[in-house]
């Protein structure tokens, strides 16, 4: 349903930046964004965090300014609002760059359709579609999509020089994510004049550089060898040979759209633009298969060269808007196609939806030429298909995420209105049934600007008043000032290794000490050796709890019992005796007279009770000397 008229197309992007903000609500310090935060503490406080495993072997940090002005920020405006401002700062120059570029790429009356599809998508890319672009917590890779963007805009307006310095600024802040937009700017001054191939020269300085050892140029002569290789693959997702088939559709998928469109482009411009950016991608995905998972080189790897499709993706998706509604106002067949199109934009980081979506550009750009319809039950039938298919995928994932709530706050169900909001965030389902719901509204109220005013500020309203999302115990954790008073710090000293379990951002902030071994560490892997072979150790050392969990786990499921899976004191004892680093453990268990101290999080959940958990503090050399006193008195006792 549209809205004619100029006034109707603000009104609808209006909507979908609001909308764009409801669907990507800030849930706290979690995800890749516990890195970050760890980067911005090893600048605050170095002599405790420089050894902390993450650092220890070196870190992405070196080659990014982000994580100084991260720390600036937490002295200055403590964790939880440094994080919680950060993240609505980038969402903000997210939407104004992604919307000077689609003003500026396509035609009215494809912009505020652009908008939505924006708004409402997941924009997922990578392995198993877990990195997405204007992510809903503090990393630089957002800071860094939005300078690219807004380097795109300059590249669509011809303005190749600015356009690189912007993509150069981006490199500061992740040069991993502006390669792409670097590559991408190169490749359009190539097409306009020849001459720019001598950049290629400075590939010889580079190779002198590595061979004679600076960093990081080194690394170009530096291969995975089998073992290291091996704990690369376990713990990451970096070569592209052990993606999923569901993420190899997505990124077909994404080329093919992308080509396409390129082909069909009207403006003689963009479809070179389009087309540059589609060899762009194809040159990066070849050269990481070859040089990554083939050749095993070290430099290649760590460039991660497939993140060129998170640009291919939202390009693909911006100028698909167009294609869209000359489907949609075509033949039933081609109709048919665009419902496909969107299906598979919505779901795109499922295999039904990259298959969609493959289907649908078969039938548009190869079956429409030769005409053809379809009956209005055939419609009917595949609609019904896509709706069922796609509101079951949202249901299952939504679903999901209140399990994962529950465990979190340590309840035993969320309320009614909790699971409402997640139902409604749910992307894409939730925020494409509640923009549905107001764009309605609006066009029945067209004629009145004073309700359509009232209904986009009622809007803002609820969407301002929805947006911060963290639970109480999220904000506990994150409020805990950098300077101040720590968990345990009276009794842990700054140089311990702390495994609390299952947890790496508790250790870091909470107690402000490093942190023993957990799985967010292990994005470091990939660059050192040294990360690889130590955190696999150490994964080894607090395996016992795992397999206890997990054996512990199978049992109370076959009985149908929802007891405790945690290890017992044997256990910790053990797991301190085979790693002298290890100096503390943290667990939600209880064992008399073994524990130094506790401490229960203060969170009020109003109108619910909770179970909320109390976290104990074991040291290592007590655990240890006791175990051994116990022991000899039932050797001497027998």
């Amino acid at each position: 349903m549209m809205i004619a008229g100029r006034k109707g197309q603000w009104a609808i992007a209006v909507v979908a930046v609001l909308l764009f903000a409801w669907a990507h609500p800030y849930n706290g310090i979690r995800h890749d964004g516990m890195l970050y935060m760890a980067q911005a503490l090893k600048h605050v406080d170095p002599a405790v965090f420089n050894g902390d495993l993450f650092f220890k072997y070196g870190s992405q940090d070196s080659f990014s300014v982000f994580g100084r002005a991260y720390a600036f920020a937490v002295v200055t405006l403590g964790v939880a609002w440094s994080s919680l401002a950060g993240v609505l700062i980038g969402q903000i120059l997210f939407v104004v760059a992604a919307g000077l570029l689609i003003w500026r790429v396509l035609p009215e009356n494809s912009r505020a359709l652009a908008c939505c599809i924006l708004a409402v998508t997941a924009g997922t890319y990578g392995s198993l579609s877990l990195i997405h672009f204007a992510e809903p917590f503090l990393t630089a890779r957002t800071y860094a999509e939005v300078l690219v963007v807004f380097g795109l805009t300059l590249m669509a307006r011809g303005k190749l020089t600015a356009a690189a310095i912007v993509c150069a600024a981006a490199a500061l802040v992740h040069p991993l994510m502006a390669l792409a937009g670097m590559l991408l700017c190169w490749a359009l001054a190539v097409q306009r004049h020849r001459g720019w191939l001598w950049l290629l020269a400075f590939g010889v300085p580079a190779f002198a550089f590595g061979y004679l050892g600076v960093a990081p140029f080194d690394r170009a002569f530096l291969f995975y060898d089998a073992e290291w290789r091996q704990l690369v693959d376990r713990y990451n997702f970096v070569f592209m040979t052990s993606w999923p088939l569901a993420s190899w559709l997505a990124l077909v998928a994404d080329l093919a759209l992308l080509g396409v469109l390129a082909l069909r482009q009207r403006d003689a411009y963009f479809s070179v633009l389009l087309k540059a950016l589609f060899v762009v991608g194809i040159f990066c995905i070849g050269i990481a298969l070859l040089g990554s998972d083939l050749l095993s080189n070290v430099l290649i790897t760590s460039l991660q060269l497939w993140r060129v499709q998170w640009l291919v993706h939202l390009v693909a998706l911006i100028f698909l808007a167009p294609e869209l509604l000359r489907a949609w106002r075509g033949t039933s067949l081609e109709q048919l196609a665009a419902a496909l199109l969107a299906y598979g934009v919505l779901f795109q980081d499922l295999a039904t939806g990259s298959l969609a979506m493959l289907m649908g550009l078969l039938l548009l750009y190869a079956g429409a030429p030769r005409g053809g319809h379809l009956s209005r039950f055939t419609l009917w039938l595949s609609a019904v298909c896509l709706m069922v298919a796609g509101g079951y995928n949202w249901w299952n994932q939504a679903g999901l995420i209140i399990r994962m709530g529950e465990y979190l706050i340590g309840v035993s169900a969320l309320d009614a209105g909790d699971k409402a909001r997640i139902l409604l965030q749910q992307a894409p389902v939730g925020p494409l049934l509640l923009g549905l719901c107001v764009i309605g509204l609006i066009w029945c109220v067209r004629r009145s600007q004073t309700a359509v005013s009232v209904i986009l500020i009622g809007l803002v309203a609820f969407t301002a008043a929805n947006w911060d999302r963290r639970f109480e115990i999220t904000k506990v954790v994150e409020n805990t000032p950098v300077q101040g008073p720590h968990v345990f710090a009276d009794i842990v000293p700054p140089d311990a290794e702390v495994y609390w379990q299952n947890d790496a951002l508790a250790p870091w902030l909470l107690m402000h000490r490093r942190s023993y071994a957990s799985g967010v560490q292990a994005a470091g892997l990939v660059f050192n050796r040294g990360t690889a072979i130590e955190l696999d150790r150490r994964r080894d050392v607090t395996s016992t709890f795992d397999m206890q969990r997990e054996i512990c786990g199978l049992l109370n499921a076959l009985r149908s019992d929802k007891g405790s899976c945690e290890p017992d004191v044997s256990s910790l004892a053990l797991t301190c005796e085979a790693d002298p680093l290890l100096g503390y453990i943290v667990m939600p268990n209880r064992f008399d007279g073994w524990a130094l101290a506790s401490w229960t999080p203060e969170v009020s959940e109003a109108g619910r009770e909770s179970s909320l958990k109390t976290y104990y503090l074991y040291s290592c050399a007590q655990l240890i000397a006791k175990s051994k006193t116990i022991n000899h008195k039932a050797v001497d006792a027998s």
